[in-house]
This record gives C-alpha cells, structure tokens and sequence, in this order.
C-alpha cells in the first residue's frame, strides 16, 4: 500500500481508482487543529458527506492521539456511515486514536503496530474551584471512553480501569495482545511507510517502539502533554516562517525548559 501523503504524515481522503476499488481515509497526524497542523473532526464530516453513497471505506490509522472530543466526533462520523467500515493500525492507535479505531465494522492491527489506552489528560490553570471543575470533566470523558472501549470488546468498563492502573497509566498493547484484548480481530502484514512519531508526550513507551521512532521524533525525555486533551485552545493560524519540523522543536525544546 502507498499512502496519499507525500511525507508519509498527515490528513488525506484518497478516491476509490483502479488498484485502489475502496475510498481511504488516511489520520496520519495528531487528532484536533492547533498551531502546527492535526485533523480537524469537521473536516472529516465534511469529506465523508463528500464521499457520498459508498459499500466501503478504508480507514487507515498512524497516531498518537490528541484533543478527546476531536477523536469522539470522528469515531461517530465512521460509525454513522452506512457503509463497512475497516480500520487498518498501521503504526499507532494512541490516546484518543484508540477509541477511533473502535469505529471499524473490522479493525486490522500490523504486527509491528501497538495500541494504547490512558486516561485523558489535559492542561490548565485557576482556582480550586476551576480544577475541581475541570476534573469532573476529565472524569466524564474517561467514562465516554471506557464507555466504548466496552461497548467494543464486550467487557466491562471496570476492567479497562485496572490494565490501566495496573500499567503505571499507559496501557501499551502489541498486536497480538490487541487482538487478545479484543481492540482488533486480526493481525496483518506491517506496513513500512507508517513510522511513529508524537511518543515524548508519553512516559512509558516501549523501548522497542520508542527506537522505532527515533527518527520521527527528537530524543528527549518524555514530557507532559502541554496541548490539553480536553477543552484544547484555539489559536488562528500564522503565516509559516518557518519549517514545520523546526518549529516543533523549538515548542518541545521551551516545554522541556519550563
């Protein structure tokens, strides 16, 4: 399979073509906008209206999660479609990423692929009563989740709850133990242009797939989100002085500094 991106990260719906009989859907980057780019769920609503009267969708998956709602009303937007849906893992289904490959009718997983569960995070500041505020959210976004990861798998919401616990917080799955946990049905052949990358936010990633990602990530320590997952800030977009890779570094070198 090759991608529709052309550097193997992004957002792009590729059209049904000869070697090619199912429309694709490629979440190849962080779900929800900010500065630096991510997927926004409208647009995704929209390209799927776009599609039309479709028997099938391919719904390809490479990332390391992002905004909860952003990822909540793209999993509702695949699962409303009346055609069959199949999500293919190919690199990572993280965070939020999880729960939208839930949305298959059939979900595949590459066998060099992995799956991770938490429970959201997210950044802010105020009084007690604003935290104490914030943390109900938190608290219901995780019961939304749990919620589907549920309805999915067939087991109870308790049961994600303790993996996680019991995992220091980062429930990391390989593709075999994602199909054991029922968050995939099957095992494919890997698929080489899906390389990993956002995994500093992360505090346990595996070694062998932190050294996957060696390439598409700087090689830092890893460090709290500073995107909140949750009520995520907007900003409007600035004219690009810069090249993307750059001014990644330059956010993640200051938040390593704060």
């Amino acid at each position: 399979m090759t991608t529709a991106l052309p550097t193997g990260r992004g957002y792009a719906v590729a059209l049904a073509e000869d070697g090619q009989p199912t429309p694709t859907l490629y979440l190849y980057d962080v779900i929800g906008v900010d500065l630096f780019g991510g997927i926004a769920a409208r647009q995704v609503v929209d390209d799927l209206a776009a599609l039309g009267p479709v028997e099938a969708l391919d719904v390809r998956v490479n990332s390391p999660g992002g905004d909860v709602f952003e990822g909540i009303a793209v999993y509702n937007a695949l699962r409303r479609l009346p055609a069959r849906v199949t999500v293919h893992i190919d690199g990572i289904a993280a965070s939020i990423a999880s729960l939208i490959a839930m949305a298959g009718d059939e979900t595949l997983i590459a066998e060099n692929a992995m799956v991770m569960v938490h429970r959201p995070w997210t950044a802010l500041m105020g009084d007690a009563t604003e935290l104490r505020r914030q943390a109900g959210t938190l608290d219901k976004a995780w019961s939304a989740m749990l919620a589907t990861y549920a309805r999915r798998t067939g087991r109870r919401p308790a049961t994600f709850e303790q993996r996680v616990a019991q995992s220091g917080g980062e429930w990391w799955m390989t593709a075999e133990e994602a199909v054991s946990e029922r968050f995939a049905d099957a095992v494919q052949k890997p698929e080489k242009e899906a390389q990993v990358f956002g995994l500093h936010r992360f505090k346990r990633v595996p070694a062998k797939l932190a050294a996957a990602a060696a390439d598409a990530d700087p090689p830092e320590r890893p460090t709290a989100p500073r995107v909140a997952e949750i009520e995520a800030p907007r900003v409007a977009a600035v004219p690009e002085v810069l090249p993307l890779a750059t001014r990644r570094r330059i956010v993640e070198a200051l938040d390593l500094a704060t």
